[in-house]
C-alpha cells in the first residue's frame, strides 16, 4: 500500500466519523427539536407548551420565555424574552442597551424599532440539542442580569 492511499484511507475514515454526528444533526426536524426541548424542560420542572409558531414556551419568574426553534440549524440555541418599554423614549431605551449589552454576557437587549419593546435574546450554538439542559439555568441568569443592567440605566 503506497504512503498516497495510506493516507487517503486515513482521511477517509476520520471524514466518515465526522460526518456523521452533522448528518445526525442536519436530520432533526422541528418536531425533534420541540420533544428534545419540552422533555428537558419538564425535566427541569418547567410547563412548556408550542407556542402558534412553533416555539416552545415556559415561564420563569412569571416571565414568558421562548426557545426559538430554527430547524434548519439544529446547533443553534436562541432564548427569547420581551418587555415593554411603556413611556420610555427610543433614544433611551437605546441606550440602556449599549450599556446592558457592553456588561453582559451571551445575553443581548434589541430594541424595537417602534421603540415600545425591548428583546432580550441568549444564542448559543451546542454541538446536541439535548446540551441545552446543562446551560440553560446559567442562559436564564445571564438573561436576567442583562435585563437588570437594561432596566437599572433605563431608569
Amino acid at each position: 500500500m503506497s504512503k498516497f492511499t495510506r493516507i487517503f484511507t486515513v482521511a477517509l475514515v476520520f471524514g466518515v466519523f465526522l460526518a456523521f454526528p452533522a448528518l445526525a444533526q442536519a436530520g432533526r426536524t422541528k418536531a425533534d427539536l420541540q420533544r428534545i426541548y419540552i422533555e428537558s424542560l419538564r425535566e427541569e420542572g418547567y410547563l412548556p407548551s408550542v407556542d402558534r409558531d412553533g416555539d416552545i414556551l415556559f415561564k420563569v419568574y412569571g416571565n414568558n420565555y421562548y426557545i426559538i426553534i430554527d430547524e434548519n440549524d439544529a446547533q443553534f440555541f436562541r432564548i427569547y424574552t420581551g418587555i415593554s418599554l411603556g413611556s420610555y423614549s427610543l433614544q433611551d431605551a437605546l441606550a440602556a442597551a449599549n450599556y446592558s449589552n457592553m456588561r453582559s454576557k451571551v445575553a443581548k437587549v434589541y430594541i424595537s424599532s417602534n421603540g415600545r419593546s425591548a428583546a432580550i435574546n441568549t444564542e448559543l450554538l451546542l454541538s446536541d440539542p439535548r446540551d441545552f439542559k446543562s446551560v440553560l439555568s446559567r442562559a436564564l441568569s445571564l438573561m436576567r442580569l442583562a435585563e437588570s443592567n437594561f432596566l437599572s440605566q433605563l431608569r
